[in-house]
């Protein structure tokens, strides 16, 4: 794979017209960073692209040889390495049918030529730049993939060696255990080489032991990173080495996911190191406050955790509010540097669950187990669908002793995808920024009164126009943009005989 992608701009124009090349050439002469190239046959345009790699193609749509939209599909097939491409054509005229096709067959953009100067430039470098991003995009993927591979096989043989460490428990610790890690040149592999000098020499000097048996503790200190020190207590375990696979506690508890909105996209603008000490910073800063609220993490999940609060509702409610406070104080370090502030969804529900160790005897990790597990992830992904930053559901809510400290808006009876049952669910005005919680406490009698009414399947109307109300005071709610829609679309296809106001999404 070539790594290094230089911020050239490389222009090929396909253009049967000689005079048409040199105008263009002329306008982006002055141009230094774009080189431009010229095929008077469109016939031989994929050699042509071959050869000089454009950033950009320009293309007529009027040739002798080739029927222009023709050549736009061939251009466009997902067979050829100018599928990604970007394509500008170029027409004679302003012709919205010819101009609707070349979008429909691929085309980027549509130019009537000659174009100004400045325009013509200007679309050039915002078309190869999207489409450097992209090669970009793609080495970087390709990077991280094969950093996932690389740490993989680490933690598996960072398995291996936290396996011998209960061998050694048992008294059945074999010399050659930790032969293919001991191998390795890091420091993983200066790991193995100790510990297993180590517990050789144990065994052949008795005299040792004291000092053989701290320098154990340490190394079974660091296999907790792997292990949380929260899961050994939760599962009444003092040693790591006490912990079997299939050890779990099952109980009621609250569980709760959260992760980072368009995360996604803001990664597209980070190298991957820039990605992992961005994730890691965030998490860093969020993360105590799941074990402030006597909540137990029990893994991430890219930008994002699943945790458990054994004691219930309060304190993850209280967690969630508290992340909230902690992100915006990050993000005012983040528009302080000149970055994008960034914005988290929470989902919080209160159910039966199983938490322990699962997967096999040289690679195990916590893990919680449950319907209403799956249940809480749905109900975090909804945050997206209504806007909010935290969501709770009814059995969160009744499990909440201290619930009236806190500003709550019922949001929807819902069944998200997966279930057949409805669930209530309610917004966090807490979680909220100032500004949008006023706005949202002040147009909350309307919003009520408009749920009311949109559960009456006579009553759409007058409940659109409370709705419409809210928007009017809070134009960004997108809660009641979503019941407007809703609404809408009620109405153009008919309210189903049975309607009780619920409903179902499709989506996660």
């Amino acid at each position: 794979m070539t790594t290094l992608i230089h911020e050239q701009i490389t222009v090929l124009l396909i253009d049967d017209q000689p005079i048409i090349s040199e105008a263009i050439r002329r306008m982006l002469a002055s141009e230094q960073d774009i080189v431009f190239h010229y095929c008077s046959d469109p016939t031989q345009a994929f050699d042509f692209a071959e050869e000089c790699q454009p950033t950009v193609i320009l293309q007529d749509l009027v040739m002798p040889q080739i029927d222009g939209l023709l050549l736009v599909r061939f251009l466009r097939s997902k067979d050829t390495f100018t599928c990604n491409i970007p394509l500008i054509v170029l027409s004679s005229k302003e012709d919205p049918t010819i101009k609707a096709k070349a979008f429909e067959l691929g085309a980027n953009d549509y130019l009537v030529k000659l174009p100004d100067r400045m325009e013509l430039i200007a679309r050039i470098r915002y078309h190869s730049n999207a489409y450097l991003n992209f090669l970009k995009r793609q080495e970087a993927e390709g990077l991280f993939k094969a950093e996932i591979l690389r740490q993989a096989a680490y933690i598996e043989q960072v398995g291996k060696v936290t396996s011998a460490a209960s061998e050694v428990e048992r008294d059945a610790f074999q010399p050659d255990a930790l032969t293919e890690v001991a191998k390795r040149s890091d420091e993983l592999g200066q790991l193995a080489r100790v510990f297993t000098h180590m517990v050789n020499t144990v065994k052949a000097r008795e005299k040792e032991l004291t000092r053989a048996n701290q320098n154990l503790e340490q190394l079974l200190t660091a296999y907790g990173r792997f292990v949380p020190h929260e899961y050994l207590r939760f599962l009444r375990k003092k040693s790591i080495t006490d912990v079997q696979l299939g050890d779990h506690v099952s109980k009621v508890m609250a569980v709760m996911f959260s992760d980072i909105r368009s995360f996604t996209t803001l990664s597209e603008t980070m190298t991957p190191k820039e990605n992992f000490a961005f994730v890691n910073t965030y998490l860093q800063q969020v993360s105590p406050e799941i074990r402030t609220n006597h909540g137990l993490i029990v893994k991430f999940l890219g930008d994002g955790m699943m945790a458990v609060f054994p004691d219930g509702g309060n304190d993850a409610l209280a967690a969630g509010v508290a992340m909230f406070r902690v992100v915006e104080q990050f993000n005012q370090g983040r528009l302080q540097a000149g970055e994008q502030p960034i914005k988290i969804g929470i989902g919080i529900h209160v159910g039966h669950m199983m938490l322990g160790m699962v997967g096999e005897e040289n690679r195990m990790q916590g893990d919680a187990f449950s319907d209403n597990v799956n249940l809480t992830a749905r109900l975090e992904g909804l945050t997206k669908f209504y806007g909010v930053s935290l969501l709770i559901s009814q059995q969160a809510l009744d499990d909440s002793t201290n619930a009236d400290e806190y500003q709550l808006r019922f949001l929807d009876r819902a069944i998200v995808k997966g279930r057949n049952e409805a669930i209530a669910v309610y917004e966090v005005l807490d979680a909220e920024h100032e500004e949008v919680r006023v706005l949202k406490l002040k147009t909350k009698p309307d919003f009520e009164q408009g749920l009311k009414l949109y559960r009456q399947k006579d009553k759409l109307e007058a409940a659109r126009d409370c709705f419409e109300k809210v928007i009017a005071v809070h134009p960004s709610d997108k809660t009641a943009l979503l019941y407007l829609e809703r609404i809408e679309q009620l109405m153009r296809e008919g309210v189903p005989e049975h309607w009780n106001g619920v409903w179902s999404f499709t989506e996660k």
